[in-house]
């Protein structure tokens, strides 16, 4: 039993230790799977010196496949100052990516808690694209200079210079995309309420057209999703599948009035 327990797994079953964790309005939600005992419980008392233990929920697994977790030393602190209603936070290998609704301002600083706490790891998702940390992304630029006032056309041309990415067959949309999606919700929020939006979701390539027409709709409403939880009206936003044949694995938008 006691070397089941510590030889080494084999390369092809090991697997990256991750967590999850959601500020549901000052309650914890959290789930992950890592590689020891010691890690789990390390786990549990950087969530118990932070969050009173009735107002947390949730449970990591141990897995002896499972490879260390390279984030777990800062985790403690970082917990200690997340408190940030709405934000969800997924630590993966050497990358922690935040999502949620999380205003720009949050964003910012809980990216220099991460900083601070997590030296080496890459941050993803909403990390990116706060206090001008944009970089060269074009996107980013066309977006900003939208105004409440841009005409339809340039509103649906700066919408279509972002680059939305999918997990491969997946409508789980990658981390580098979250931030500019949010950049769009925001500023589309901040339009005429009159203003509506369709949302063309891509996919393709599979062999069977009926299970690609599903993927594109998934990824339609997933980027859908994102924009109402940066403040869009649901009612202002459609989602569809595009037409067969059209260019896979993205989505485009139209503006419709």
């Amino acid at each position: 039993m006691s070397d089941a327990v510590t030889a080494a797994p084999p390369a092809e079953a090991a697997f990256d230790s991750h967590l999850d964790i959601v500020d549901n309005n000052g309650r914890l939600r959290f789930d992950g799977t890592v590689d020891s005992d010691e890690a789990r419980q390390a786990i549990a008392a950087a969530i118990d010196a932070a969050y009173p233990a009735d107002r947390v929920t949730g449970a990591v697994a141990v897995d002896g496949n499972a490879r260390p977790a390279p984030w777990l030393r800062g985790l403690a602190p970082f917990l200690a100052g997340f408190k940030a209603p709405g934000a969800a936070v997924r630590f993966r290998a050497d990358a922690v990516e935040l999502s949620g609704q999380v205003s720009p301002d949050e964003r910012l600083r809980l990216r220099q808690l991460a900083r601070a706490q997590f030296p080496g790891v890459r941050l993803t998702g909403l990390f990116g694209g706060v206090g001008g940390d944009d970089g060269n992304d074009p996107a980013a630029a066309a977006l900003a200079n939208l105004r409440p006032d841009t005409p339809a056309h340039g509103v649906e041309s700066a919408l279509n210079r972002m680059d939305v990415g999918f997990e491969p067959g997946s409508a789980r949309i990658t981390p580098d995309s979250l931030a500019v999606i949010a950049q769009a919700g925001q500023l589309l929020a901040a339009m005429p309420p009159e203003r509506r939006i369709e949302i063309a979701g891509h996919a393709g390539g599979s062999g069977d057209p009926d299970a690609d027409a599903a993927l594109s709709r998934q990824r339609a409403d997933a980027v859908k999703v994102q924009l109402i939880v940066n403040g869009v009206n649901p009612g202002a936003v459609e989602a569809r599948a595009a037409d067969a044949g059209e260019r896979p694995d993205s989505v485009t938008f139209r503006v419709l009035n």
